[in-house]
């Protein structure tokens, strides 16, 4: 490993790690889903970084590395997986190129990597190009954009790389940095990020800006790139308890969004999507101390709500909790509902055994009136 300078490493803050959890968990899951549907596919990283904190800890690049290695190795596993590194500052680069050839000296022959020393938005643009050029499809894409600022990453270049097929982002945008810059010098770079001027609205408002500018993103997002139907969004906290930033995922399939939850689950298990720099990745709340699925009856009641009268399969109730609520899809959220309200369930096709879902099975759920509708 090549020499350390003071301005190539810096210190791992506690919300880096839980971004660095949520990235590692969402991998394990895409990786192997992606394989089965594509010969190829492609993580890119725009903001690589050195690799490696100042303490050892590991960065994204071989966070990725390690996830993809994992699963290459298993039986049956064909897919070839491209990682591109994209890093500007040169000695950044140059360390980590030397921390990846010390960690991984030997890889799977399917897994291949390269490090670019260069800007992101050149770069992805002059992969586009060739890939137009050549009347090529981009294989199934994860895009990991962890800037330090709001630069770099123009929405017109997320619209290139997200119109084709597969492709997702996981993006930081720095919200709590952006509402400090909002006057006129950065105007131009603000209209870049959102593709839009309307963001100059939200610096008039009084009180917080950050959720507006958010939604706003996220809105542009949906709205402007051909393969971003669903968007999920991790707010982290500082240790002065306001916002920093927050990790905008954007998917065009459920599934995706499904394993993103479940990832971001993961680090907040008490599914208010947040966390805090205050409390560390051993952060506890009084939830912690309550039966692991204590949000199991308000997923419930709003399944119920949605469905009374209708006869649905579980596949139907799963894809409304992942897309329409904040919860995570357990079948705990039935079993809930059959166990502790019988009268609301009228039959249940296509299982062996009371309080079991499996796959395929169908559900009727009853419609109840008066006081029989109150939900427990």
């Amino acid at each position: 490993m090549s020499q350390i300078d003071d301005d190539v490493l810096w210190q791992m803050k506690p919300h880096t790690e839980a971004k660095h959890e949520i990235l590692k968990n969402y991998l394990h899951r895409w990786f192997p889903i992606l394989s089965t549907v594509s010969g190829r596919v492609v993580y890119i990283d725009g903001f690589a970084g050195p690799g490696v904190y100042s303490n050892g800890e590991e960065g994204s690049p071989l966070i990725a590395l390690r996830a993809a290695k994992d699963h290459i190795l298993k039986p049956h596993f064909r897919t070839e997986m491209v990682f591109i590194f994209i890093e500007s500052i040169k000695k950044r680069a140059r360390f980590l190129k030397s921390v990846l050839e010390e960690k991984f000296p030997e890889l799977p022959e399917k897994i291949v990597y390269d490090v670019i020393s260069a800007e992101f938005e050149p770069t992805i643009n002059t992969l586009l190009d060739g890939l137009e050029k050549d009347g090529s499809q981009l294989a199934p894409t994860f895009a990991f954009i962890d800037p330090f600022g709001f630069t770099g990453f123009p929405l017109y270049l997320l619209q290139r790389l997200l119109k084709h097929e597969k492709s997702e982002v996981l993006i930081t945008f720095m919200a709590g940095f952006i509402k400090r810059f909002t006057d006129e010098l950065r105007e131009d770079a603000l209209d870049k990020l959102f593709g839009t001027e309307e963001w100059r609205k939200i610096r008039d408002y009084e009180g917080a800006k950050e959720q507006p500018l958010l939604e706003l993103y996220e809105k542009q997002l949906k709205n402007e790139c051909d393969s971003i139907e669903y968007v999920k969004s991790f707010e982290m906290i500082g240790k002065d308890n306001k916002i920093i930033y927050y990790m905008v995922f954007g998917t065009g399939h459920w599934a995706g969004l499904r394993e993103m939850k479940e990832a971001m689950w993961s680090v907040d298990k008490r599914g208010t999507f947040s966390f805090s720099d205050r409390l560390g990745r051993n952060q506890k709340f009084l939830t912690d101390y309550q039966p692991d699925e204590h949000w199991v009856r308000g997923a419930a009641k709003k399944v119920y709500d949605q469905f009374q009268g209708e006869t649905v399969s579980v596949e139907e109730v799963e894809k409304y909790v992942v897309v329409e609520t904040e919860y995570v899809f357990r079948k705990s959220i039935l079993r809930y509902i059959e166990i502790k309200t019988p009268e609301r369930i009228n039959e249940v096709v296509g299982r062996k055994r009371r309080g079991r879902f499996p796959p395929g099975c169908i559900i009727t759920f009853n419609k109840l009136q008066g006081l029989k509708a109150f939900f427990p």
